[in-house]
């Protein structure tokens, strides 16, 4: 699965060259809960909040969908301004953005 995550359609997301800040399991305190993103990175100028799943269709789960926006929610709070995105890197290598 780590492979396919690494090599699939995220893999620009530990690419040096395309990413200037990056982080694994992210601590964030948000409205007094301590959230772990598994990955965290900005790329031109942009926040990315992934988060690696196992399951095929992720996008699918109604709590992860939440899950992911309060993440989403929290990165936001911590850069006021910044765009900030979501999404989901599967098992089968996909990058599942988070609307």
């Amino acid at each position: 699965m780590a492979r396919r995550i690494l090599t699939g359609e995220g893999a620009w997301a530990w690419d040096p060259a395309r990413v200037d800040w990056q982080g694994n399991e992210v601590e964030l305190m948000h409205q007094g809960e301590l959230l772990r993103l598994d990955r965290l990175v900005r790329s031109a100028g942009q926040w990315w909040v992934l988060d690696y799943k196992s399951a095929s269709r992720p996008e699918q789960d109604p709590a992860l969908l939440a899950k992911m926006r309060l993440y989403r929610e929290a990165v936001a709070n911590a850069n006021p301004g910044a765009a900030v995105n979501a999404a989901f890197l599967t098992g089968h290598g996909k990058l599942v953005p988070v609307e």
